[in-house]
Parts: C-alpha cells; sequence; structure tokens
C-alpha cells in the first residue's frame, strides 16, 4: 500500500508555491496539475521544482496538515497556486453527481484491459483484505445481474442490461458460444 502524506513543490530558492495531499507518485506527477501551478512550473523548468513529502500514519492526518499548511503559508503571505483551502480529496472530499458518475461508467464500458493491465491490479491486490460476503449482501448481486447478456463489437464484449449496450455492441457470437458451454444447444441465447 502506498504511504500517504501532505507534500510541497518549492521554487529553486525554497519558496513553498504548492501544498498538496497524497502519494510519493502524486507528488512527482508534476502533469495533471492547474494551470497557474503549470505556469510556475514551466517558469522554474521541471526539475528545478523542489517537493518535500511528509508520511502521516493515516489519510485524514494527511489531509488536515495540507489544510494546516495551507492555511499557515497563506497567513504568512506566501503566494500558493492552490485553488482550495485543502481538504478537497479523500474521505472528506469531492461528491461526484450522479451525471458525472453515469458519464464515468459510459466511458468505460466495453473497455478489454490489457493481461499486462490484468496481471498490475492483480499484484496490487495481493495480500489486501477481502470484504465479507452477507447472505443479503450475496443476494442484492445477483439481483444486480439478472437479465444482462454479453454483447460484443467482434473486437471487445460488454456484459449489461439489454438496452444499454454500447453502440456497435450487438447480440452476436459470443452469446451462442457461452449457451453452449452452459449445456444449452448452440443457437439459442
Amino acid at each position: 500500500m502506498s504511504k500517504v502524506g501532505a507534500y510541497l513543490h518549492c521554487r529553486p530558492d525554497g519558496t513553498p508555491f504548492y501544498v498538496g495531499k497524497g502519494t510519493i507518485k502524486r507528488m512527482c506527477d508534476m502533469s495533471t496539475r492547474n494551470p497557474h501551478h503549470k505556469n510556475v512550473t514551466a517558469k522554474h523548468g521541471r526539475v528545478n521544482i523542489l517537493k518535500g513529502f511528509m508520511e502521516c500514519s493515516s489519510d485524514s492526518i494527511a489531509l488536515d496538515l495540507e489544510v494546516g499548511l495551507i492555511k499557515c503559508f497563506k497567513r504568512i503571505g506566501v503566494e500558493l497556486t492552490n485553488y482550495s483551502d485543502g481538504g478537497d480529496s479523500g474521505s472528506k472530499g469531492y461528491e461526484w453527481t450522479a451525471e458525472q458518475r453515469a458519464k464515468q461508467s459510459l466511458s468505460h464500458t466495453g473497455k478489454v484491459l490489457k493481461e499486462s493491465h490484468k496481471k498490475a491490479i492483480s499484484e496490487a491486490n495481493k495480500g489486501k483484505a477481502k470484504p465479507t460476503r452477507t447472505a443479503e449482501h450475496i443476494k442484492n448481486l445477483g439481483d444486480k445481474m439478472k437479465n444482462r447478456r454479453w454483447y460484443n463489437n467482434g473486437t471487445n464484449v460488454a456484459f449489461c442490461h439489454e438496452g444499454n449496450q454500447p453502440n456497435g455492441y450487438d447480440l452476436g457470437r459470443i452469446s451462442t458460444k457461452l449457451t453452449a458451454v452452459r449445456g444449452g444447444s448452440l443457437g439459442k441465447n
């Protein structure tokens, strides 16, 4: 598991210009930042930006540290590129709207992961505790899976409710093959 903490990005003279919360990997990622941060980085050069990481024992402590550092630096007059006062991520973070969740879900529908990606996910999850499955949870899973079908577009497959399949996906060969494997006869869905 990645270590979580608060971090600083500083100009070459050591003056902080950004406070964040996350992992060391997030601290080092300079590409997904706000325009103001990108301008400061471009002015001084990406390799000249100083970075400091303060490890915390929990996500909530890291969020509190981020908020405290931003407040402290702003109080003493340090100009930060942060758009907010911190604490916007993690457990106290931003709540996605139903429309945003639906759009994100649709963008991933029908995608097939490469074997290397599947292996990386598997390795990352090894050793993690699995959630307990109650009888109610198992029943709810079964209800969600009812009336779903396999659709394909000749290259990729999608498992979804009828009418919700991605554009260009048809109930096709994959469904027929699955029926045959389950003991049915070919040609029936």
